[in-house]
């Protein structure tokens, strides 16, 4: 899906209002524009459950803030907030709570009667100079994550998951 979204040839655009987690954080920074609410926040938090980050954020992230920013996110699945998103590059607009609707609708107008043919060539060239790993990078974290499923780990992390409670790892 992520693929599919930085490979469309015409702009795709989100509105986030509220939690943008895992695999929805991925969709999130593959789309071209990202418009987000105050309350927002974006989060990797797969390692709670002793997963990977998957959805090509592992590719998608360190393009968009650092490889130790993504390092952050991803290790201590720390929830980033909507102004902090804005601030280190992951997100395109920020509204006040009151002028979400407007400025997504305002954001969709401006691009909607646009020249999409441009708008292709702007994408496939965008992609040239910064996606060459996705697919690889995808690879892997597929490969790991079907890994991890079958851990000791990832059973603890989602059995802590749904007693809610700290999971205990213990490294297998």
């Amino acid at each position: 899906m992520v693929r599919a979204i930085t490979s469309l040839p015409k702009p795709v655009i989100a509105g986030v209002h509220g939690a943008a987690v895992g695999f929805g954080c991925a969709l999130a920074l593959a789309c071209d524009l990202v418009v987000a609410a105050p309350a927002s926040y974006f989060q990797l938090a797969f390692t709670r459950v002793g997963l990977m980050p998957d959805g090509g954020a592992s590719a998608l992230l360190p393009l968009l803030i650092g490889r130790a920013r993504t390092a952050r996110m991803a290790m201590t699945a720390e929830k980033i907030s909507a102004a902090t998103a804005f601030e280190w590059g992951m997100i395109s607009h920020i509204t006040s709570a009151d002028e979400y609707e407007s400025v997504l609708t305002d954001v969709l107008r401006s691009v909607s009667g646009g020249p999409t043919l441009a708008f292709g060539w702007t994408k496939r060239a965008l992609a040239a100079a910064t996606l060459a790993e996705l697919e690889p990078v995808q690879a892997i974290e597929a490969e790991g994550q079907l890994a991890l499923v079958e851990t000791a780990d990832f059973r603890e992390g989602a059995r802590a998951f749904r007693e809610r409670r700290t999971p205990n790892f213990r490294g297998h």
